[in-house]
């Protein structure tokens, strides 16, 4: 962090320092201020790149965080547009289709796509799991959540959601077991009661 401000003091009002600016309040969670500078920077650029997708990347992951969707969506297609099959981009824009319930079928192409170009990937190979689930194909979700979790093994996320598509294919001593692992992986504090509620109840009440 120091040494991106002493790069701000040295290159004040450049492409480069608005850039650097929102990846600093990115990493401290102040979406909207990260989502600023970017957009700043995107002004700035009198001919855009095809390395420039790492910043509308950047500014759809700040959108998106700062839950703007519609802010959100158009970015990841913009950086697609720079850099058609970037897996990371795939991956956030598909999941998060995923996760709205939408665009169930071009979400699975794009997340395959990506999968096949980063099959080491845990968090994708999570994305492409939860997509099987999300679309009630529950023996392809377990399968590939499993190598995930195998990938990823202390991400919350990724064992909650394991959990979850577990307990669809009637493992529940299992889910309850990857649920508990969910909760001594640090999540995000707003979905902690979600995890416990599922550990005491499952998802038949849910």
């Amino acid at each position: 962090k120091n040494s991106t401000n002493e790069y701000i003091k040295k290159n004040p009002g450049t492409v480069d320092v608005y850039e650097a600016l929102g990846d600093l309040y990115r990493s401290k969670k102040m979406w909207l201020k990260a989502a600023e500078n970017y957009i700043i920077a995107v002004n700035k650029k009198k001919t855009l790149y095809e390395s420039d997708w790492k910043t509308f990347y950047s500014l759809g992951i700040s959108f998106e965080r700062a839950k703007k969707w519609n802010k959100a969506e158009p970015n990841f297609k913009k950086a697609l547009e720079l850099k058609p099959d970037q897996p990371l981009v795939m991956n956030y824009l598909a999941y998060s289709w995923v996760d709205q319930g939408k665009n169930l079928d071009a979400a699975l192409d794009m997340i395959r796509k990506a999968v096949s170009l980063r099959p080491r990937d845990g968090y994708i190979v999570d994305s492409l799991g939860w997509a099987f689930y999300r679309l009630g194909d529950f023996d392809e979700a377990v399968k590939n959540l499993e190598r995930a979790v195998m990938l990823e093994p202390e991400d919350a996320v990724i064992n909650e959601h394991l959990g979850d598509a577990y307990w669809r294919v009637g493992r529940f001593k299992e889910a309850k077991y990857q649920w508990m692992r969910a909760l001594e992986f640090g999540p995000e504090k707003e979905i902690i009661p979600k995890i416990k509620m599922r550990i005491e109840k499952g998802l038949n009440k849910i």
